[in-house]
């Protein structure tokens, strides 16, 4: 039974408001899938994470070792007391290693009204989704990369 190490997510934020406004990102905690043994790829099996921390997997697909944990970010460098309109988070190709992948569906967020002191937080869930292709998932970190858009 090949063991999937840590999902390990990077990510692109892209923040639309005037371009000489300079944003940062701060890392509070990164989103991750967690360690599992992924038992069998006969279906699609799911790994979600919500934005409240808690977590369910596919039984039948996996044996968790470690668990997941929602992804917080702060970006840094907006206006005072902004007020956000909306965040969108997209993928921009599937968790990837050699071999097979895991597409990220389903992706929660959750943001303030506006921002706080020119930070936002911003915290994400998502489903990862095996193949279910029959093909074994190899031990290594499976990564991909999302987009976070705060539209003003």
């Amino acid at each position: 039974m090949p063991l999937c190490k840590p999902f390990i997510l990077m990510f692109v934020v892209c923040l639309l408001f005037p371009t000489n406004l300079r944003a940062g990102v701060t890392t509070i905690q990164p989103l991750s899938f967690g360690n599992f043994v992924v038992k069998r790829n006969d279906a699609q099996y799911d790994i979600t994470i919500n934005t409240d921390g808690s977590v369910a997997y596919d039984s039948a697909g996996y044996i968790q070792i470690s668990p997941p944990q929602q992804g917080i970010y702060d970006i840094d460098g907006l206006p005072l007391a902004m007020a956000i309109s909306s965040v969108d988070v997209t993928q921009f190709g599937p968790l990837s290693a050699a071999g097979n992948l895991f597409q990220m569906v389903d992706f929660q967020e959750t943001h303030p009204a506006a921002t706080v002191g020119g930070v936002a937080r911003i915290v994400i869930g998502a489903t990862a989704r095996s193949t279910g292709n029959g093909i074994a998932y190899f031990d290594q970190t499976y990564t991909g990369t999302v987009q976070i858009q705060i539209n003003f």
